[in-house]
């Protein structure tokens, strides 16, 4: 349940964070999720990954549908991309890759300073 909060939680947040701030905004909220839950780093990744990955499929479905592909037609051109779907493909997973890092950066960035105590094997 948390794993999909937290998926959740980064897609919508990259979803309307891109439209009104930078592109690189969509690591705050994965930094942040990262930090504040306490997992293991393969399901922050994930979670992150997922997140963003998606969110950007959906945003960039909106944006080329929103100007007929003029844009994306360009890139493929300057890429030698062979089709929008690829060019779709590849902005998602290097957005979900950005995602990812960014939520294990997160758990990082506590595991650092943040120690844990040790727990004692019987508590009386």
């Amino acid at each position: 349940m948390n794993f999909l909060i937290r998926i959740l939680i980064n897609g919508i947040s990259a979803y309307y964070f891109v439209g009104f701030l930078p592109w690189w905004s969509i690591i705050f909220i994965p930094f942040l999720l990262g930090y504040l839950i306490n997992e293991n780093y393969f399901n922050h990744f994930l979670s992150g990954f997922i997140g963003i990955g998606i969110a950007w499929i959906f945003l960039i479905i909106n944006l080329n549908s929103g100007n007929e592909s003029i844009i994306s037609e360009k890139i493929i051109q300057i890429l030698n991309v062979e089709s929008v779907n690829l060019l779709t493909i590849y902005s998602s997973i290097i957005g979900g890759c950005i995602g990812g890092f960014a939520s294990i950066t997160g758990l990082s960035f506590k595991r650092i300073f943040i120690k844990n105590k040790p727990r004692k094997k019987f508590n009386f």
